[in-house]
């Protein structure tokens, strides 16, 4: 199931973005490194992390037997604890590696000068490993006796997380209505602007932002957001902590 909405995601958000004259152009205005940094970040995201909860999960669950498939939950209160709680934590991971200790990891998530679908994955490969979605779904895996509810939480987030990265402009009718509930597109493409990198560190809830004083409504224009990347795009992949030439 998360697998298919994923691709639905992806396909629909690609397709109605090419269907889109500024769409067109920006897919044109795509570097070698831009392909490069994104289609490889694609790969890790789309094959190689949703492995490997399946291959920890069964090393958790002989190293601690005593909790395994212990807890049986209604799919509700796992999807909320998906979505909801893990957003919560998540919006802390997200803060952290906006810290000096860790923004070394991120930085290449930041280089894009235009949002799209493909930028959602771009990512140094340590990263991948570093966010708190694929440890709570393995976590999930090992004490829960059936965790659809869970793993539904989780296809929603991923899915919202391209089109949070798709830019694309939302009415303001319809800003009305999801701005409470939900981090727009708008919002993320702050968060991806020189002016903006302190702001809306959220993933699906915009709540946690405005509890800890980091949500902002401005709206940016979605170009020239960040530097180009670097000229050394695998050095940003797998050595993002060397200084750049």
């Amino acid at each position: 199931m998360t697998t298919v909405l994923l691709f639905l995601t992806f396909s629909s958000i690609t397709l109605t973005g090419l269907l889109r004259e500024d769409g067109r152009r920006a897919f044109k205005e795509r570097t070698g490194d831009d392909w490069l940094l994104d289609l490889f970040g694609l790969f890790v995201q789309g094959i190689v992390i949703p492995a490997v909860p399946f291959l920890v999960s069964p090393l958790l669950a002989s190293a601690f037997p005593s909790v395994h498939e212990v807890i049986e939950l209604s799919a509700l209160p796992q999807f909320l604890l998906s979505f909801v709680l893990v957003d919560y934590a998540y919006y802390w991971n997200h803060r952290y590696f906006h810290t000096r200790k860790l923004w070394d990891l991120h930085r290449v998530h930041h280089s894009a000068r235009k949002l799209d679908v493909f930028v959602t994955s771009r990512n140094s490969f340590l990263t991948s490993f570093l966010f708190v979605y694929i440890w709570a779904q393995c976590l999930a895996i090992l004490v829960f006796k059936d965790c659809t509810g869970f793993m539904l939480g989780l296809a929603l987030t991923f899915a919202l997380d391209l089109w949070r990265h798709s830019g694309f402009s939302v009415s303001p009718a319809l800003r009305s209505v999801l701005s409470p509930v939900l981090i727009l597109p708008s919002d993320h493409v702050l968060h991806h602007a020189l002016t903006g990198r302190t702001k809306n560190f959220g993933a699906n809830l915009p709540w946690w932002d405005k509890l800890h004083g980091t949500y902002s409504s401005q709206e940016v224009p979605n170009r020239d957001l960040e530097k180009p990347p670097s000229a050394n795009p695998w050095r940003e992949i797998f050595f993002p902590w060397r200084r750049r030439s």
